[in-house]
């Protein structure tokens, strides 16, 4: 068979064409010049397409930025190629390739030369923050007067905490705004669903309830887009507090969320019970364990056992509660209400 362009005689052809032939008229490559690389001036992630990649290796974005510009003829079955930058311009870097491409077996190079530009720009999450976004809202509410300082702390790190381990390497889930309003605190947050989860933590944290509600903030794709709202309400006390409720005293041992009994620790009968939540709101809150004493044992029965009153030195005798261990030299009390109580060690 004879090659209509060289006019040598081959045992086979391709198109009319020797392979020599073939490979110089139908193999070609080319690439775009400049190609674009926007980075984000805030983060530095790089966009791809439509998305954006955090924190990537430059060049490796350098690199498939090359592969995606070129142009290869459809007959090439398959090519690499290897590149030497020019970094002297770091916002304009000159890249040369050499491009091999096979055909049939066939070898062929190409040397191509090219400018990569880095331009500044900003990725959707960071436009967002900028932006002031959020989805939803956090909010933290007393029952009664304003949240204790540790219970504001303590929210404020549950809250930086799981949006610390939400993010990992990525820079969607963040806070817009935090701050303190009507003697509690608000979040608000990039994501709904980090959102209600923190709701039901805090919550089951301090035993408080939680409320939702919405409100329509626009359209996305043609669906409306609605903000949440994760209302968590504190109870007036909180674990080991000593509360009186119904004319009784008792000490906070467990609460839980939503409308659950609340486990208590009866002072005067030294036993454990529960009492009804949905009542317990206009209960009396004297403190926490800021209200404990130690008190020396002065001597003891069976069924009683007689103390030092730690304000007044006063010998005071006590009932002591079933199990109560024997042979202690100090035991735990609290006043209320110019009562002494002993507290027991399922109480304490």
């Amino acid at each position: 068979m004879i090659c209509v362009e060289c006019g040598s005689e081959v045992d086979e052809i391709y198109d009319g064409l020797c392979l020599d032939c073939y490979v110089d008229k139908k193999v070609k490559v080319d690439i775009d010049d400049p190609i674009e690389i926007e980075i984000c001036s805030k983060c530095g992630s790089v966009r791809k397409g439509d998305n954006w990649l955090e924190r990537p290796d430059l060049e490796t974005v350098m690199l498939d930025k090359l592969e995606d510009s070129l142009s290869i003829s459809s007959v090439v079955d398959k090519f690499s190629f290897q590149v030497e930058f020019d970094e002297s311009d770091p916002k304009n870097i000159k890249a040369d390739l050499t491009v091999e491409l096979i055909t049939k077996g066939k070898r062929k190079e190409k040397y191509l030369s090219t400018n990569l530009v880095l331009k500044k720009g900003q990725c959707k999450n960071c436009s967002k923050r900028e932006g002031d976004y959020y989805e939803a809202i956090l909010q933290v509410r007393p029952t009664k007067k304003e949240m204790t300082e540790e219970q504001k702390r303590e929210v404020s790190r549950m809250v930086h905490d799981r949006v610390d381990v939400e993010r990992g390497d990525e820079k969607k889930v963040f806070i817009t705004l935090e701050k303190e309003i009507h003697g509690g605190l608000d979040f608000y947050l990039s994501d709904k669903r980090i959102t209600r989860n923190l709701s039901y933590d805090v919550a089951d944290l301090f035993g408080g309830d939680v409320k939702t509600s919405s409100e329509l903030a626009g359209r996305e794709d043609g669906q409306d887009v609605y903000r949440m709202t994760y209302l968590v309400r504190l109870p007036p006390y909180e674990e080991n507090d000593f509360i009186e409720f119904e004319d009784k005293i008792y000490r906070i041992r467990k609460t839980k969320r939503g409308s659950g009994p609340v486990i208590v620790h009866d002072l005067e009968e030294n036993r454990a019970t529960t009492l009804p939540k949905k009542k317990m709101d206009d209960a009396t809150v004297y403190g926490g364990e800021e209200l404990v004493k130690k008190a020396v044992v002065v001597s003891e029965e069976k069924e009683e056992i007689q103390v030092m009153d730690p304000e007044s030195y006063e010998t005071k005798t006590l009932l002591k509660p079933q199990g109560f261990p024997e042979g202690k030299d100090e035991v735990e009390v609290v006043r209320i209400k110019n009562s002494l109580y002993l507290l027991s060690d399922d109480s304490d």
